[in-house]
């Protein structure tokens, strides 16, 4: 569909926006993992907030591709260009949950932080920094676990 490449846009310069605001907080990222800044989101009122289909079978995606390469990237023996497959698979479902996106306004605008957090890791995975890319995404999913209602979701350690 035509419509994926300005709705991308749209939300990244959406996610841009969010974080030189100061919604999102600057991530530094060292290897032992000290320096990094959490994710600042708020709970909907104490309670998760809740989606829809769409953002659960994005975020699952999302995960799984994750998951699916953690321990490659963490030895250091992901393939050169895997990082930037890894980019575009993320890329695809971060797409389809923008296109298809009918969120309320509320729950809408706490996720864009998530997305926001996402699509900085895609562009690192693109700029071949696998592991701060990695980082980035993995931080985005424990904090979107912590934040949504996901039957069945598990945080990464």
């Amino acid at each position: 569909m035509q419509t994926a490449r300005p709705f991308t846009a749209f939300a990244m310069a959406f996610a841009l926006a969010l974080s030189t605001s100061g919604i999102v907080a600057a991530q530094t990222h060292a290897h032992d993992g000290s320096g990094e800044a959490p994710i600042e989101i708020m709970l909907n009122n104490g309670t998760k907030w809740q989606g829809d289909q769409n953002m659960i079978t994005g975020m699952t995606a999302i995960h799984g591709t994750m998951a699916a390469n953690l321990e490659a990237i963490h030895a250091g023996t992901l393939p050169a260009d895997a990082s930037k497959e890894i980019a575009a698979d993320i890329q695809k479902q971060l797409d389809f949950m923008i296109e298809n996106c009918v969120l309320e306004p509320k729950v809408d605008e706490q996720f864009h932080v998530i997305l926001g957090e996402v699509m900085t890791g895609v562009s690192a995975l693109e700029a071949g920094e696998t592991e701060t890319g990695a980082v980035t995404i993995v931080q985005a999913l424990n904090a979107y676990g912590e934040h949504f209602e996901h039957p069945g979701w598990q945080a990464f350690n």
